[in-house]
């Protein structure tokens, strides 16, 4: 027998506050923060938090923050310290999951109404349904050792029509034996 297959279970990935995307692991998607959001845009250091590039831009450059690149509207600010998947708003994780849950939901109905086998019942089967079973199988096999029908024209154009049974043979070619000579045996003469 075969293994049996892991039913799929939901697993939510770790995602970016800042852009909404999904990323495979933590590591991915820290990279991606401190590349994407927290750059400097007046020189090319990059920061692990919006804080932490906050306090960059004012204590380096002494000038105020520009707000965040590469972000939604309204996620732009420095107002929530968020590093990686701490210190995202709950409320934001919850309204992720739930949309994650209903498009992961939809889709894992789909894959188990696709992968369920239909269940075979083992019950009798009546007298009256085995013999029209039978008979439908009697008649299938009859029609199909019937003999094709000879065709009277030939199966091809161009091809020259065939010889009734008892047609005596043409006569073959100077120099060729009769067509009834064996190969090898001696003729017979008349």
């Amino acid at each position: 027998m075969g293994k049996k297959k892991k039913s799929q279970a939901f697993v939510l990935k770790p995602w970016c506050w800042y852009c909404e995307r999904e990323f495979e692991d933590d590591k991915v998607l820290l990279q991606h923060q401190k590349s994407k959001h927290f750059k400097c845009q007046l020189c090319p250091r990059k920061l692990n938090t919006a804080g932490g590039l906050m306090v960059h831009s004012q204590q380096v450059h002494k000038c105020e923050p520009e707000p965040l690149t590469n972000t939604l509207p309204g996620r732009d600010g420095y107002d929530i310290e968020i590093f990686g998947m701490e210190g995202v708003p709950a409320n934001a994780q919850a309204e992720w999951k739930a949309r994650k849950e209903s498009e992961a939901g939809t889709a894992l109905l789909a894959a188990a109404a696709a992968a369920k086998r239909p269940r075979h019942s083992y019950n009798v089967i009546p007298e009256a349904d085995l013999q029209t079973a039978l008979a439908q199988h009697k008649m299938l096999m009859a029609t199909r050792n019937k003999k094709a029908p000879v065709m009277p024209f030939p199966p091809f154009a161009g091809a020259p029509p065939p010889f009734p049974p008892g047609f005596p043979p043409a006569a073959a070619f100077p120099g060729m034996p009769p067509p009834t000579m064996v190969p090898g045996a001696v003729p017979l003469s008349a």
